[in-house]
């Protein structure tokens, strides 16, 4: 097993590296910034990328899959219900990616966007995306065009209910999360960047909270929006160039 966290302190992100050494092969998960240190840490690791995965069209930052995966010459991946222009190949729940030796179960969970999936790596440890923190959850808002309240409710129980499934894993599954304490994307998210689902079950107000309760937590106190975010939304989906 090859495994690396690649931290991005500008807006509080992570990437991730999950490889097969013995094989060569290697995936990148939510990459951004420069792609080729991807590229070079696989490389120095005796792997090439095969796998670039987005765990969802991100409105945070801009995303590097679509630059990586060019780079790499790998097979880009997003959500089945991904609303891009641009091709990927399709991802849905119970997929299961082999890369190398590693198996990478996907978990469709939507509701901080449609599309959005949580890769499950031989059932040790999950990748989260912007569905679960270290001590908190996604947000349902963040959209180009205006959503009324009854949407957000609609989004906010599809979140409750991709939560309860992250929550029936085992209790020493490993969370990773796709941010850490500094994002917009939650509203009280901890400094660290591991966790376990056992720890979030215990810990983690918004996961003792019940479908209404829930869905009246993610529509009071929304966050500000992330800057630039119509922007890196509109290029992250391919309407225009993205910004650097």
């Amino acid at each position: 097993m090859f495994f690396r966290q690649l931290l991005h302190e500008d807006r509080s992100c992570a990437s991730y590296l999950v490889g097969c050494p013995t094989l060569g092969l290697c995936a990148a998960i939510d990459p951004q910034g420069d792609v080729r240190r991807y590229i070079d840490i696989a490389e120095g690791n005796a792997m090439v990328i095969s796998h670039v995965i987005d765990t969802h069209v991100h409105a945070d930052h801009p995303s590097g899959a679509r630059a990586l995966s060019e780079a790499a010459r790998a097979t880009l991946y997003l959500g089945a219900t991904a609303q891009v222009g641009f091709e990927f190949s399709l991802l849905s729940d119970g997929d299961v990616l082999e890369v190398g030796n590693r198996r990478l179960q996907v978990i469709h969970t939507p509701g901080h966007t449609p599309d959005h999936v949580c890769l499950l790596v031989d059932d040790w440890f999950v990748l989260t995306g912007d569905t679960l923190f270290v001590g908190d959850v996604g947000r349902v808002d963040l959209a180009l065009t205006e959503v009324d309240e009854s949407e957000l409710r609609t989004r906010a129980n599809k979140l409750h209910d991709s939560l309860q499934t992250l929550m029936a894993l085992r209790d020493d599954v490993e969370v990773y999360p796709g941010h850490y304490a500094g994002s917009t994307c939650g509203r009280g998210m901890d400094g660290k960047t591991i966790s376990t689902v056992g720890r979030e079950r215990r810990q983690n107000e918004a996961l003792s909270l019940d479908v209404e309760a829930f869905i009246e937590f993610q529509l009071s106190n929304m966050p500000p929006q992330p800057r630039d975010f119509e922007t890196i939304k509109r290029a992250n989906i391919g309407l225009e160039r993205q910004p650097v």
